[in-house]
């Protein structure tokens, strides 16, 4: 214990009583004095900020994995996914990879369409070999002398000078139809499907049809010279001539007619009738 009066009255301690005067057992007979929170003892928060330290270490590792594992997942990954499965249970191919983004997803890019084959040699040659035997059918019809309305005439045994008319219309017919044979003979139909055997026929249909207009020639001529014993032209052999020869003449324009028909289907010719040959 203190003694009071060893210390002068400004020095003595002060204490606090506590809650219980004159003292307890197991007490000196005065508390001590409750410190402020700032002054207490910190307590130990060291495994506290280990165990924050670990989980922000390993947050930054995950977050650095996924980010390495998204950056390989680029265009090329994704264009290189595999297709869904078709309602047949069976998987899909997977397209190649393709660095083009613009490339339709599910699949790879539509191939463009195949150009039609073009024609050989060989076809372009006979195309050309028909078109030009049809320029010169097409010359022909529009050349072709109006026979028949001359031996129509002749026929009526009209007036000398008509008679004359008529036979200059028949040599005419028989001069256009040399010059037709004379082209024909220049073109070359070999290519041609069939068309050796069409200009056989038309070069036979064209020749009666020449040697025809060179006997109706000669029997107007003789009308011209004879006259007409009656109110018609008479018969000459060389009237007689021509008769024979037109039925054959008209058989071989419509087997020509039918020899050509395939090569105007083929090359989209002109389609004519054999008395326009």
């Amino acid at each position: 214990m203190f003694r009071q009066d060893a210390y002068p009255p400004d020095q003595f301690p002060q204490y606090q009583q506590g809650p219980y005067p004159g003292g307890q057992p197991g007490h000196t007979g005065y508390e001590a004095i409750d410190l402020d929170d700032e002054e207490r003892r910190p307590r130990n928060r060291t495994p506290l900020l280990v165990a924050v330290g670990l989980l922000l270490v390993l947050g930054l590792g995950g977050g650095v994995i996924w980010a390495v594992q998204n950056s390989s997942d680029g265009p090329d990954r994704k264009a290189a996914a595999p297709a869904s499965t078709g309602t047949g249970g069976g998987e899909q191919p997977a397209p190649p990879l393709s660095g083009d983004p613009s490339a339709p997803a599910g699949g790879p890019a539509p191939t463009a369409a195949s150009p039609a084959a073009s024609p050989s040699a060989d076809q372009v040659k006979a195309q050309t070999q028909a078109r030009a035997l049809d320029e010169l059918l097409a010359r022909a019809e529009g050349a072709k002398a109006p026979i028949g309305s001359a031996v129509a005439k002749v026929s009526s045994c009209p007036a000398k000078a008509d008679i004359e008319s008529a036979a200059q219309v028949f040599d005419t017919g028989a001069q256009q139809r040399e010059q037709l044979l004379g082209e024909l003979a220049k073109l070359d139909v070999a290519d041609v499907a069939g068309g050796a055997d069409a200009v056989q026929s038309l070069r036979t249909a064209w020749q009666q049809s020449a040697e025809i207009d060179r006997a109706y020639a000669a029997w107007a001529r003789a009308v011209s010279a004879q006259g007409c014993p009656g109110s018609s032209a008479p018969t000459t052999a060389e009237k007689k001539r021509a008769d024979e020869l037109n039925p054959q003449a008209t058989l071989a324009k419509k087997d020509f007619v039918a020899k050509w028909k395939p090569a105007v289907d083929t090359y989209g010719l002109t389609p004519r009738t054999w008395d326009r040959i």
